[in-house]
């Protein structure tokens, strides 16, 4: 029986590198680690607005808007 760490989340959220850029809460980095180990967008840089709506789907789940 193997034993190792829990699964990684099924769909990780992507920060907006150019909105990060500056931010003194993460660092330019658009994420943050939680008390529980868990990847989070930035409260800080990455929150409210349409930009931050799409960096939280997965790849291919996009539509061309025309």
């Amino acid at each position: 029986m193997a034993h190792g760490t829990a699964p990684a989340p099924g769909t990780v959220p992507r920060a907006d590198l150019a909105r990060a850029a500056g931010c003194e809460v993460c660092q330019g980095w658009g994420m943050v680690v939680t008390d529980d180990w868990r990847h989070e967008l930035c409260p800080g840089c990455q929150a409210s607005g349409r930009s931050a709506e799409s960096v939280t789907k997965p790849p291919g789940t996009r539509v061309q808007e025309q």
